[in-house]
């Protein structure tokens, strides 16, 4: 089928890490392997995303996709001044937006002009902005970006911490400033946001409220694999069986899977060529 993994990260255990990274992986998270992945669960179409000890060098990913002949994208790291030239050139190898990675960071001020000329030139090359980061960051970004012509794409539901009553102030808070008309959320990382005997019915609360809040034509599903750091916990098939589990009516699955994802990253519509193996 033509549906999408829209969150999965590939890198090399000797690869070219920045300093003080929070994490570095001692093994390799191959394209091999993560298509072997989408074609065992039949799904087709792919989006890499650039992991944050990799920094702004996105290469590893970029080759990636080259090599994934035609199903994967990507979602890029740059810096405030990046040139129109770069993301030109990364446009024209698959990439479709940029992710802005909050944890161990201040909030930024996405007001200032430097924001604004990156803002512009996503706007111009019909890319997103995908902000990982905590509850508390995105009260303030989302109505700081709520004027800005560029859709928002809200990693892992959010992420709440584990212990977080999902029923207190900062998350009811956030899920009410989402707006189906400029706002996305990927169903992903639960494992990252609950214990496993709790993963299915927290994520099936936040279901709820997205759908409460009229996100069905807006969430979209992302395997986080190769689920760093939580290796040993989970793997592809456990979180393709949690969407399951957490989305158990069909038609909305495959809304996620398929429409959602498809015209968020741009991915053909039509039917995908023999899944290669």
């Amino acid at each position: 089928m033509n549906y999408v993994d829209t969150h999965a990260h590939v890198f090399e255990a000797d690869g070219n890490f920045i300093e003080n990274a929070r994490y570095t992986p001692d093994y390799n998270a191959s394209v091999t392997d993560f298509l072997g992945r989408l074609d065992a669960c039949g799904l087709h179409y792919g989006v890499l995303i650039q992991p944050s000890f990799y920094g702004t060098d996105n290469s590893v990913m970029l080759q990636a996709v080259a090599q994934s002949q035609g199903r994967l994208k990507a979602v890029a790291v740059v810096d405030t001044d990046v040139s129109e030239a770069l993301l030109a050139q990364y446009r024209s190898q698959g990439v479709c937006g940029i992710r802005l990675n909050l944890f161990g960071k201040p909030v930024p001020d996405v007001g200032t002009p430097e924001w604004k000329r990156l803002l512009g030139l996503l706007h111009q090359f019909g890319w997103h902005l995908e902000l990982h980061c905590p509850p508390d960051y995105l009260l303030q970004l989302l109505p700081a970006l709520a004027n800005e012509p560029v859709d928002i794409v809200i990693d892992h539901l959010g992420r709440p911490e584990a212990q977080q009553d999902l029923s207190g102030q900062t998350f009811r808070q956030f899920i009410t400033l989402l707006n189906p008309e400029k706002h996305w959320v990927k169903l992903s990382g639960l494992y990252r946001l609950a214990a496993p005997q709790n993963q299915v019915s927290r994520g099936k609360e936040i279901y709820r409220m997205l759908q409460a809040q009229g996100m069905q034509a807006r969430i979209v599903w992302g395997s986080d694999w190769p689920h760093t750091q939580h290796e040993s916990e989970t793997g592809y098939g456990q979180n393709w069986q949690l969407l399951h589990e957490i989305v158990e009516d069909e038609q909305e699955r495959q809304q996620i899977l398929g429409a959602n994802a498809r015209k968020l990253f741009g991915f053909d519509t039509a039917a995908p060529h023999e899944t290669r193996r």
